[in-house]
């Protein structure tokens, strides 16, 4: 009942802090904002490798077929500290926040079915721009034109997950997942056109999206053991969905009178107006080789194809499709040794680099063919375990780099530090009489 009552606390602390993701990227006005780094610790620290990784005591959401191979009750709850760089041209701007990573419990069942529940942050929007033109005409004093843009908010995911496994003998296992994902969240966006004479008429426009839907998406896993190594390869899949969603509309025209506003027009006032988000289509694979306990070497690809995405059936020329490759792995010196308690930490690594999502020649109007957003980034990180505990804490921290070298476009460097607390226990164990 204690052990109950903790991962209660824990949920409910989740959920609160879904309500505090923010990020400061200009990047996230754009589409569902910031997308959230793959995963939770373990995937985290080696640049999100995750489409074939295999672990008994670690959870891995991305491939549901992973999680048939826990042997135990896995919990985890992790934050994330991040400092971001921002430069264009020659201004800078640091900015940092933090987050939560997400919660997240699997359990066995069986000794060939699992199951798993789990809450997350998938993107987020937090950006405030402002820019000004110089007056519009010589003949009317009108001032500058400033154009401010802001938005908050992002999409979370709650996740419900099943995964079976077959072994067709004691070398080779064939596992089936599927991940039921439940989409919920508000984008809100505040756009202003302003001018500094009291003469001229302002305009503003405040838009509420509020996205609330499912979406499934399957995972594959086969693994095959030769000598003393494992090979592993694992494929997902997830259908386009229309994800329900309503939006609320404000339009007004304005003038300023001093430090207070006089309402002109109402240009719009839409409520409740019904739609959808088109949530596209992705295919990822995955091939590791390991030893399990030991070590584990892997790369995976992801394509995601964005440019199906739509909101309220508008589609955006600037969005392009994802394509990332990520190569990472882990060792242990010596799983086993009670003498040493660093030849028994789980070490991590990893690099990612993606193309896409946003295509940056659109959104600047540049003549230099296909910009598009690029984002390298590496990763360490640490599974340490707790002692006289089969629990772990864990460490990573990543570098990156994210944008394009173009003068006239945002390119951003940052750090990403994760920690994480892996709760390791048994359930459902038969009770013996005494």
């Amino acid at each position: 009942m204690k052990k109950i009552k903790i991962y209660t606390i824990l949920l409910l602390f989740t959920s609160i802090s879904f309500s505090q993701i923010n990020t400061n990227s200009p990047y996230s006005f754009y589409g569902v904002g910031q997308i959230y780094p793959i995963g939770f610790s373990q995937n985290f620290s080696m640049s999100g490798l995750s489409n074939a990784v295999i672990d008994n005591h670690h959870l891995n959401f991305q491939n549901p077929a992973s999680l048939s191979f826990l042997t135990i009750t896995s919990v985890e709850l992790g934050f994330n500290l991040s400092q971001i760089n921002m430069q264009q041209g020659g201004l800078n701007k640091s900015n940092t926040f933090s987050n939560i990573l997400g919660f997240g419990m699997g359990f066995p069942i069986s000794q060939k079915t699992s199951l798993a529940i789990s809450f997350r942050p998938f993107s987020s929007i937090g950006y405030e721009i402002e820019y000004a033109e110089p007056q519009i005409n010589d003949k009317i004093n009108s001032g500058d034109l400033t154009y401010n843009f802001s938005g908050n908010g992002g999409l979370n995911k709650a996740t419900i997950s099943g995964s079976h496994k077959f072994s067709l003998n004691s070398n080779f296992t064939i596992s089936a997942g599927l991940n039921l994902n439940y989409f919920f969240g508000t984008i809100s966006k505040v756009n202003l056109i302003e001018f500094q004479s009291d003469d001229f008429v302002n305009y503003r426009e405040n838009t509420s999206s509020y996205i609330r839907d499912f979406q499934l998406n399957y995972g594959l896993i086969i693994d095959r053991k030769i000598n003393n190594k494992n090979i592993a390869l694992g494929l997902i899949y997830s259908p386009q969905t229309n994800l329900a969603s309503s939006q609320d509309i404000f339009a007004n025209t304005y003038t300023l009178l001093g430090s207070s506003e006089s309402l002109r027009d109402t240009i719009k006032d839409v409520n409740e107006q019904n739609g959808y988000m088109q949530f596209p289509n992705f295919i990822n694979a995955g091939l590791n080789i390991y030893n399990a306990n030991t070590w584990l070497l892997g790369i995976d690809y992801n394509f995601t194809n964005w440019k199906n995405y739509k909101l309220f059936n508008s589609s955006f020329s600037y969005i392009e499709n994802l394509n990332e490759f990520i190569i990472g792995g882990y060792f242990v010196p010596k799983f086993d040794d009670i003498h040493n308690y660093w030849n028994r930490v789980q070490y991590r690594f990893g690099v990612s680099y993606s193309t896409g999502y946003l295509n940056l020649s659109s959104i600047q109007n540049i003549d230099s063919g296909n910009e598009l957003l690029r984002d390298l980034k590496f990763s360490i990180g640490f599974g340490m375990p707790i002692p006289k505990n089969i629990s772990q804490l864990n460490f990573g921290i990543q570098f990156g780099k994210r944008g394009s070298s173009d003068s006239s476009l945002v390119d951003e460097k940052y750090i990403n530090f994760i920690f994480s607390m892996t709760f390791n226990d048994k359930w459902f164990k038969k009770r013996k009489i005494e």
